[in-house]
């Protein structure tokens, strides 16, 4: 009799509606908190422009190594259950290619999202990420091959560790999507760093000019547009500096 799974596989498994919270939310979460909530934070949202307010996830993602570790790993997941459930692995018992072949597949998203975490942090995040991510799809694979997936009557048919390998992986799977990604997400939201660059500038203001802080929003010409931190506002500026530091104000848990 098939369960209820095949059609969760169809939706990326468990855990995809917390994955568009974090990615729909969260960001402006982020930005409200950043920069005061408020009318402040629909200020900076409409000088982003819907098109740019990706870049706010993607900060957070590149200011955090272990976000994006989580992130990397919940996704590349999702994407393979959901190409599974579509019919990427074939049912049933196979010879030795076929299986060798199901586990090669399984390890291109891992790689990739390990280069980048190679590349944005560092070699022994990107061995991490891969490992782990490759690792959290082997129960499906067990499934899928043994064609278990979807149909509780071949339960009998696995072997008792095969068993607690696709319970491991799902116990670990449903912990990461559904407990630590959002909590991860939260902290770095509230955690009072700018997602974007900081940059000292100078800002027009009346006849004279102004140096200010900013949050660096959009390039302009020669200079940015960017909330200031100074006077609280969206503003152009040029002359501009990168600053170090992205501690905009304190994070939640001091306040």
């Amino acid at each position: 009799m098939a369960d209820e799974s095949k059609n969760e596989d169809r939706k990326g498994g468990t855990g995809h509606n917390v994955v568009l919270a974090v990615v729909l939310v969260f960001p402006i979460l982020k930005v409200a908190w950043t920069v005061g909530g408020g009318d402040n934070a629909w200020d900076v949202l409409v000088a982003l422009e819907p098109k740019n307010w990706l870049d706010v996830l993607m900060g957070m993602v590149r200011n955090s190594a272990v976000l994006a570790f989580v992130l990397a790993v919940v996704v590349s997941r999702m994407t393979f259950v959901f190409m599974a459930a579509r019919g990427s692995l074939r049912h049933g018992i196979g010879g030795r290619w076929a299986t060798t072949l199901a586990t090669l597949m399984s390890l291109i998203s891992p790689l990739a999202f390990g280069l980048l975490m190679t590349v944005f942090f560092s070699w022994r995040w990107g061995v991490f990420t891969t490992a782990v991510a490759w690792l959290l799809r082997q129960g499906v694979v067990l499934e899928y091959r043994t064609g278990h997936r979807g149909h509780r009557e071949r339960s009998a048919a696995l072997k008792p560790w095969q068993h607690k390998a696709i319970s491991a992986e799902r116990i670990a799977a449903t912990l990461l999507s559904v407990a630590v990604l959002p909590v991860v997400a939260f902290d770095v939201a509230l955690n009072g760093e700018s997602w974007a660059t900081l940059e000292k500038c100078q800002v027009q203001v009346g006849t004279t000019q102004e140096s200010n802080t900013l949050i660096e929003l959009t390039r302009m010409g020669n200079g940015i547009v960017g909330w200031s931190l100074d006077r609280n506002e969206v503003a152009n500026a040029d002359g501009c500096v990168k600053v170090d530091d992205l501690v905009v104000r304190e994070p939640w848990w001091r306040r």
